[in-house]
């Protein structure tokens, strides 16, 4: 299998002037999320990393800076690698070949300097493999720089590794919300992440909600918590009705409704359905006895779309709001709820609203247009 390299120069002109609310992917967001689907390697060269989209920089497995002058640039650069501000001030001292280096089975950043490399018109792969290695190993930080001087032992289960794995074991959120949580930086979790990935301890759930990823935990890593309650070690697991992403996606539809009036009231086991064999995802009950049955449907299009034709017909049900991952499944599902009610002869439907996770998750949708009466 041939392996290709794209080398991509000024990446910031790539990226797209839009708002942080807007969804939609930039040119360059776009090429990492399928150049990754097919095993392409990228690397981005850029002297202004202050554009580059936050969603790009948190993703890179590696990177390496030189001297930056422009305190925004350094500003973010010490961001996305975990530096401290004193480690971020050498960033503008860096002397020619001396580079900042960061990557993802490494959690502690570390700087190098890098000998002229010359390699004769054909190109000896192991020379090449040599001279990263002695690239990667020969460290120069001084002692007083506030960086250790040797990289953790990577796949270790310490520091920032166990507690984003006891997270992800214990809570459903995004990856902002995680690092946010645990007071570090998004790089940090970023190689926390990759390390538990090669480890085979969690899996990327395959249905995202917009740009949203959620990770489930491994057999295997259930199995190594098992094993440390007897060290003394205890990680609790959140057992799961559905997938993660179907579970804070319903947990965001409870709150932010729940946002609009202080007198709804919901249910999660409610028996309204009970007489067709259905159990609705949450029902909303509002005063004077409005009721809204809530779904979401990250999988079996056709299997849903006929429990929701049956959940419109359930007399007492005024409106069902059914929300998918993203826009592709939103117009899968009404196509498929228009050949089911084409089929069905029940006098009463209640109104039926279809969302994308992309659009009733952003703090600018208005979730009261949703449930005015027409």
């Amino acid at each position: 299998m041939k392996v290709h390299t794209l080398i991509i120069d000024e990446a910031h002109r790539l990226q797209t002037d839009k708002s942080r609310d807007d969804i939609a992917p930039s040119p360059l967001e776009s090429i990492f999320e399928t150049g990754a689907k097919r095993g392409m390697h990228l690397v981005l060269s850029d002297q202004i990393i202050s554009r580059t989209a936050a969603g790009v920089l948190g993703n890179i497995g590696c990177r390496i800076v030189t001297q930056l002058p422009n305190p925004k640039c350094i500003w973010v650069a010490q961001q996305s690698m975990g530096l401290s501000r004193a480690q971020a001030k050498r960033i503008t001292e860096l002397k020619k070949r001396e580079v900042i280096v960061a990557y993802g089975d490494c959690p502690t950043p570390f700087m190098v300097r890098v000998d002229e490399f010359s390699f004769p018109p054909k190109p000896d792969k192991m020379a090449m493999e040599k001279n990263a290695q002695d690239f990667l190993d020969e460290v120069v930080w001084s002692e007083d720089s506030g960086l250790e001087s040797k990289p953790v032992e990577p796949g270790t289960m310490t520091g920032d590794v166990l507690k984003v794995f006891t997270r992800l074991a214990e809570k459903v959120e995004t990856i902002e919300e995680r690092y946010q949580s645990l007071r570090i930086t998004r790089a940090c979790e970023v190689r926390a992440r990759k390390v538990l990935e090669a480890k085979g301890f969690i899996t990327e759930e395959k249905v995202t909600a917009g740009k949203l990823k959620f990770y489930e935990i491994s057999a295997k890593a259930k199995q190594w918590i098992e094993q440390q309650k007897q060290k003394g070690l205890h990680i609790k697991i959140r057992h799961l009705k559905s997938g993660p992403t179907h579970e804070y996606l319903l947990e965001q539809a409870e709150k932010n409704i729940g946002a609009l009036n202080t007198q709804f009231k919901f249910q999660r086991n409610s028996e309204i359905a009970r007489e067709h064999g259905i159990q609705p995802d949450l029902l909303l009950i509002q005063p004077l006895g409005y009721r809204t049955i809530i779904e979401i449907i990250c999988y079996n299009i056709d299997r849903e779309a006929k429990i929701l034709v049956k959940e419109m017909g359930i007399a007492g049900v005024d409106m069902v709001i059914a929300i998918v991952p993203n826009q592709g499944m939103k117009k899968a599902l009404q196509r498929a709820v228009d050949r089911c009610q084409t089929r069905e002869s029940d006098a009463h439907l209640a109104s039926l609203v279809i969302l994308d996770a992309g659009e009733c998750l952003s703090p600018k949708f208005d979730w009261v247009s949703v449930f005015e009466r027409p």
